[in-house]
């Protein structure tokens, strides 16, 4: 069962307990601005269910939160470290470094080693399309998925996003894993006493299961069969062997109780259309979103375009509060030392 619950209420207590953890303001907002998108987006898996975990391992001092270092700089890519920190955190400076290169030279490209997952990413990908930008990222993340035709965990449900910018219609976005669903819905589903949808996952023994303890277990799936799994191997390789960093079965877990960095690869690709395109690049959107829209339709179907959706849920969220399953208000209302607050209150 879920409540839609404040995300006023819910980001002040959060970033009280951040600051009280000695994490600089500026960090803090990031990581807790990233979270909080996610749950408005609608995506759940990502949002601030995993704050009593983080909070978890930052008491244990899992994180590092030094100054990321520049390792190496071109006007093409930057190679950046990470050294451990939060991956929200590192990933926003990463971006940061992306745009500022490509306002000048139209497009950078910088890959991130020393990493840590993210979450989702569309919140990254948005702040570059945000400020004019197209964004794309990628990173590589702890192995889930088998190679084809086998029952071993190789690769990683490694995640890719975009973002474009328009003038009238806002950002043009997408986020989505190379595997058939993001591996964190098997938990989410179990929570909610759900059973998962078939083509979704393998038990161990390599058999199509829609157990999610099975699947826990188990293997997920590519997304599009042979496609999402030569497309998982693509990004393993440019954002993490490239970047210097784990890669396929050596991508540390988030969840493990040995505090290492997961030394997950990422990469931030930011282009600056208007030192590429002649014309006006954002007015030139809005018409080729309007041909798109205006395109034949299965009777009684809307044309949809990536980020409707996201952008719906975000606009509902907004006015009538996040929703969260009962076991994350309760790990919420033991962290904040106080009652939930529900809707806009």
């Amino acid at each position: 069962m879920t409540k839609r619950c404040s995300v006023d209420f819910i980001y002040e207590r959060t970033l009280e307990i951040l600051i009280s953890k000695k994490i600089p303001v500026k960090d803090a907002k990031i990581f807790l601005d990233s979270m909080l998108y996610a749950d408005l987006c609608g995506i759940s898996t990502h949002g601030i269910r995993m704050l009593p975990i983080y909070i978890k391992k930052i008491d244990e001092g899992n994180f590092a939160f030094d100054e990321i270092e520049i390792i190496k700089s071109f006007s093409a890519f930057t190679v950046m470290n990470a050294k451990n920190n939060i991956g929200a955190i590192s990933i926003v400076k990463a971006s940061e470094m992306a745009v500022t290169k490509a306002e000048i030279d139209g497009i950078h490209t910088v890959f991130l080693r020393n990493s840590n997952t993210f979450g989702s990413g569309l919140y990254f990908v948005e702040k570059i399309a945000n400020a004019g930008l197209i964004g794309l990222i990628c990173c590589n993340s702890p192995a889930a998925m088998p190679a084809f035709n086998g029952i071993e965990a190789m690769l990683g449900t490694n995640p890719l996003s975009f973002a474009i910018p328009t003038k009238s219609y806002g950002n043009i976005v997408l986020d989505m894993a190379t595997s058939v669903v993001a591996k964190s819905k098997f938990s989410l589903a179990k929570a909610n006493g759900e059973k998962l949808e078939k083509g979704w996952a393998l038990d161990k023994e390599g058999k199509p299961t829609v157990d999610p303890d099975e699947a826990i277990k188990g293997l997920v799936l590519p997304v599009g069969g042979f496609k999402g799994y030569g497309l998982s191997m693509l990004i393993d390789i440019i954002s993490g062997l490239l970047s210097g960093s784990a890669f396929l079965s050596d991508v540390g877990k988030f969840y493990t109780e040995n505090g290492k960095c997961m030394n997950v690869g990422q990469l931030v690709v930011a282009i600056n259309p208007d030192l590429i395109y002649e014309g006006d690049f954002k007015a030139d959107m809005d018409k080729y979103i309007e041909k798109v829209r205006k395109s034949k339709s299965i009777s009684g179907k809307n044309i949809i375009i990536p980020g409707d959706r996201s952008k719906k849920r975000k606009l509902e969220n907004e006015r009538l509060g996040i929703l969260l399953d009962e076991m994350t208000i309760e790990k919420l209302e033991y962290l904040y030392g106080q009652k939930m607050r529900y809707g806009s209150q």
